[in-house]
């Protein structure tokens, strides 16, 4: 039995004798001195979706703004993919996710789940130091899901609710899940722990949003939000009665599809159905730093907003546009590409007494970045084997200056598996288009017969708009030597350990097995 299963076990044990508030750890006697932690995870949501960071947005969002104001901002932060699964892998690993199975793409509907049990993760690491912990909200990093013997099952019309859903929150370092998992993906009902909050025993409407499945009867998606909401804000009232530091993971269903605005904020922006949703996402931040207020917590805490990937193109752009909102005046591209717009993302650190208000930070950087940064809150030593990728920010929230850059690169992927490589101003992206949804896709960009790869210098061209990797060849050299480096190198971490990866391929990498460069 694995060391997270024994901990699953226990936790199991103190849910049934009501001891949750009992930890399972011994807390340090200098607990009281370390922050509580809130890591707030939007879902789709782009560094041009934030008034405050973007003149064109025009979409009030006054609770980050706020949050904003009160600390610090990150120009150049990206998520470790443009889509969903392996960002949320890399937040809570400290580890690129192409580096497992996952090389493009998302963990899909009935799959097992990502996270190796011996792998440590972020939950890990704080429960481990003396903190309560706590996931709510969307998961979609794979269950073990069981049939009515109770042998793990894929398949949705095998799968027993009665049974218990393992390979969870609970079993990587959480004392507490509550959510739904993936809002627009069956099973369409509440998981609380391990178990399902009744059995989802009706199909989706047809005219519901979303993939056929079993349904709880009346089921409301717009009731999704402000119930993960609800719950947090319960959480972090009860914690403000106990003596523990928490740290709360709170991965956000919105504004990710479904586009379901609850009835208090449809119509509320006068501009779309998804503008009315960015502005409910805002109110649910707000809601949290509310609660830390009321519960005289606010400067006890460190709060970190960010988004898992850019915005969806289910936004309907044309629509927002026409209304004079901008959502890709920064950037191109979108959710899904390897351009910038797929995965550059608002990130916002409040951590009172550290960080100066109003202050910004154009350091690149990554959501990777997070694991190493907790462990540096802890003053925790990282395992070797653990959170390979990750580099803390604190240097850069403390307002250091830097003597070299934080990352040597930064790799982006999309959602097709192509990587694009950012080092200072460059960035070498190995795909002839988007790499994603965005136009050109990889099948237009070759009909088109445009270059197998692109070189775009990000300070004088943002929008990534003149292709120069004729003009500069050594630039391309020099950027996929180092990706060879980091990919073969298994960690990008200075003192994590370097295991030789196993033999796979590895995506869409632009060399071959022998390590020759391959124009596509």
């Amino acid at each position: 039995m694995s060391p997270k299963t024994r901990r699953y076990c226990a936790v199991l044990l103190a849910a049934t004798l009501c001891l949750l508030t009992v930890p399972l750890f011994a807390a340090p006697a200098e607990t009281e001195t370390r922050p509580n932690v809130i890591f707030i995870l939007g879902d789709d949501m782009s560094y041009d979706s934030v008034a405050a960071l973007n003149e064109k947005c025009l979409i009030p969002t006054p609770c980050l703004d706020r949050l904003i104001s009160e600390g610090m901002s990150f120009s150049d932060a990206h998520s470790g993919s443009a889509v969903c699964s392996p960002t949320r892998y890399g937040v809570l690993t400290g580890r690129y996710s192409w580096r497992t199975s996952l090389k493009r793409g998302i963990v899909g509907l009935w799959q097992p789940p990502l996270i190796d049990l011996d792998r440590m993760t972020v939950g890990d690491m704080f429960l481990e130091n003396g903190y309560d912990t706590a996931c709510i909200g969307k998961w979609h990093l794979g269950w073990t899901w069981h049939d009515a013997a109770g042998n793990p099952t894929t398949r949705a019309a095998q799968v027993d609710f009665t049974q218990p859903v393992t390979g969870g929150p609970i079993e990587q370092g959480f004392n507490y899940y509550y959510g739904d998992d993936v809002p627009n993906w069956p099973p369409y009902v509440w998981i609380e722990n391990d178990r399902t909050l009744g059995i989802p025993s009706v199909p989706k409407p047809a005219s519901m949003f979303g993939t056929p499945g079993p349904m709880l009867p009346g089921w409301s998606l717009e009731a999704v939000l402000p119930a993960i909401m609800e719950r947090s804000v319960e959480y972090i009232h009860a914690q403000a009665e106990t003596e523990e530091p928490f740290f709360l993971y709170f991965p956000l269903t919105s504004p990710h599809s479904p586009i379901a605005p609850s009835e208090e904020f449809k119509g509320k922006s006068g501009i779309s159905d998804y503008a009315d949703f960015v502005m409910e996402t805002d109110w649910v931040v707000g809601n949290i730093l509310d609660a830390l207020e009321d519960t005289d917590q606010a400067n006890d805490t460190v709060v970190i907003f960010t988004c898992d990937n850019g915005t969806s193109r289910i936004c309907d752009f044309a629509e927002l546009e026409s209304h004079g909102v901008d959502l890709r005046n920064h950037y191109r591209g979108s959710k899904s590409d390897a351009f910038d717009g797929g995965h550059r993302v608002p990130f916002i650190v409040r951590y009172p007494g550290v960080v100066d208000p109003n202050s910004t930070c154009d350091e690149t950087i990554c959501l990777i970045d997070f694991m190493a940064t907790a462990a540096e809150i802890l003053d925790f030593e990282l395992p070797v084997d653990s959170a390979e990728d990750s580099m803390s920010l604190m240097p850069l929230l403390r307002g250091e200056t830097l003597d070299a850059p934080l990352h040597g690169i930064v790799v982006h992927h999309s959602i097709s598996g192509h990587f694009a490589v950012r080092k200072g101003d460059w960035k070498l992206l190995y795909c002839r288009g988007s790499g994603g949804w965005t136009s050109p896709t990889e099948s237009e960009a070759a009909q088109a017969n445009l270059p197998p790869i692109q070189l775009y210098n990000m300070r004088t061209d943002p929008k990534e708009a003149n292709n120069l990797y004729e003009e500069h060849p050594e630039i391309v050299a020099e950027l996929t030597a180092d990706l060879q480096v980091l990919v073969n190198a298994n960690a990008s971490r200075p003192d994590a350990e370097r295991s030789v990866p196993e033999p796979s391929h590895w995506g869409q990498l632009p060399w071959d097995e022998a390590g020759d460069f391959i124009n596509k």
